[in-house]
């Protein structure tokens, strides 16, 4: 950024550099010194680096940067234009955004987590870094526009409360033929050990891969549905858990695409045919991540006092959360009675078609599974979203209503607040719940409603779904 040092503009970016740029480096435990990263550079024949972040439709965006430039923009930032958060997933600009109207062209500051540094395999000589922008150089105010800035105001909210969030997701997807859009296995069924043994060399590197990457991938197995598998990891503190599902959906994409396949996290691509998911696995601990503030064996349902608060919390604003976790306008069409895709705000223990499913496995083993999440959601909006709901279940101290039976699927029972099925009724939940839109901000909050209003102006009722998937398919 030596190019840039002129102007009060500039000279406010720098002294925000110097209070917060140690502590964006440090966000994880063992977060790897400047010199470490160099060196594993140089020794590792790293020649190039992406400067990596997702906008708020969760796709990657990124620089790639010659290694030989790196250290400078490691120690002072990189910037990026504000106006890919003011686009739809295929780049078309929301001109009458708010933030657009407020930022134009103009740039944003992001500076790099050292701590996501990671070699890519399935990429010759080239690392990655994950982004985070708080700053506008041009006025030297900070702006909420990244979905990972706004992660980690609520993680820091989350924290000044005592306590820390432990995260992973489950993501499912699709794997298509390039050229004839054909899905790579053409039956139904479950689990199936030899539909995955058809691609087993396609997995096995995805797998191998994303570990080398520092994603510990936990399970690779066939959903329900034609050409549909799923991936689960190992969970992470913080924003570690969404960082892990960003580097495995873009990788995941990158590597079927050098094999001739298409992978897309796009929930529902198929009219006849199963939505994909990507649920919220998480549990509350201390602050040092020691100790499991979920359980208590002494209290009904094995949970303790501050783990139903937050499962009351995220009901409460279940309508707003479930649409920042299932943004799209394809999204939308997952969620339906009698399902496994919760249409209600309910919970229940080990209930797959509650909206909050609660997994018991000993006092510190308790974690809740948030099932509203679709797989063409951003990993990072979607945590935020949770802990800003849990968080004011917890400072209000809400009592969770009763869980549902475990042998029974919800549906429209009495008394339980549904979940919007449609753009209008998604957006009016939003715009309606103060405690999510406060935590996502303004700026967000508009261009998503804007996002969404630009591609409904691109879908037919008659193509609907041919019209989603040139919408989604090849980005999500």
């Amino acid at each position: 950024m030596r190019n840039y040092r002129r102007g009060e503009g500039i000279r406010r970016l720098e002294d925000w550099i110097k209070r917060h740029v140690t502590r964006l480096w440090r966000i994880a435990i063992m977060a790897p010194t400047l010199q470490e990263i160099l060196e594993r550079i140089e020794k590792g024949n790293i020649k190039n680096v992406r400067f990596e972040f997702l906008d708020y439709n969760g796709i990657a965006r990124s620089k790639t940067i010659p290694a030989r430039h790196c250290k400078e923009l490691f120690n002072n930032g990189i910037l990026f234009p504000v106006v890919p958060f003011a686009t739809n997933c295929q780049f078309d600009t929301i001109f009458e955004s708010d933030l657009f109207k407020k930022y134009l062209f103009s740039d944003v500051a992001m500076f790099a987590d050292l701590s996501t540094f990671a070699v890519l395999p399935w990429v010759k000589n080239t690392a990655r870094v994950f982004v985070t922008g708080r700053t506008h150089p041009a006025s030297g105010v900070d702006i909420m526009l990244d979905p990972r800035a706004i992660l980690q105001r609520q993680i820091e909210e989350l924290s000044s409360r005592g306590l820390s969030i432990f995260s992973a997701y489950e993501l499912e997807f699709w794997v298509v033929h390039k050229d004839s859009m054909k899905p790579v296995t053409d039956d139904v069924n479950y689990f199936a050990t030899l539909r995955l043994a058809e691609y087993q060399q396609l997995f096995d590197r995805i797998t191998e891969s994303l570990f080398e990457a520092g994603v510990d991938i936990n399970c690779m197995n066939t959903e329900y549905d034609k050409g549909q598998f799923e991936i689960t990891m190992k969970p992470g503190f913080g924003v570690r858990g969404p960082d892990n599902a960003a580097t495995i959906r873009t990788g995941i994409k990158e590597m079927a695409a050098q094999e001739e396949y298409l992978a897309s996290f796009m929930t529902k691509p198929f009219e006849d045919r199963s939505a994909t998911a990507a649920h919220l696995n998480h549990s509350l601990w201390s602050v040092d991540g020691k100790t499991s503030k979920m359980g208590d064996s002494t209290r009904p349902h094995g949970l303790s006092e501050v783990a139903e608060y937050w499962i009351a919390g995220i009901l409460a604003h279940a309508p707003a959360v479930s649409f920042l976790m299932s943004p799209t306008l394809n999204c939308l069409h997952r969620f339906h009675p009698g399902t496994l895709a919760p249409f209600n705000a309910t919970w229940g223990i080990d209930n797959r078609s509650c909206a909050i499913r609660v997994k018991l496995a000993g006092s510190d083993g308790v974690y809740l599974e948030n099932r509203m999440g679709s797989s063409g959601c951003n990993p990072y909006i979607g945590l935020a979203a949770t802990i800003a709901a849990g968080m004011d279940g917890i400072d209000r101290k809400l009592t969770v209503p009763p869980p549902q039976p475990t042998a029974r699927i919800t549906e429209g029972e009495d008394g339980y607040v549904l979940l919007p099925s449609d753009m209008e009724s998604a957006l009016d939940a939003l715009k309606s719940d103060d405690v999510i839109s406060k935590a996502v901000g303004a700026d967000m909050m508009n261009a998503l409603e804007l996002i969404r209003r630009s591609e409904e102006k691109h879908v037919s009722e008659g193509s609907k779904y041919e019209d989603y998937r040139k919408l989604y398919f090849k980005y999500l």
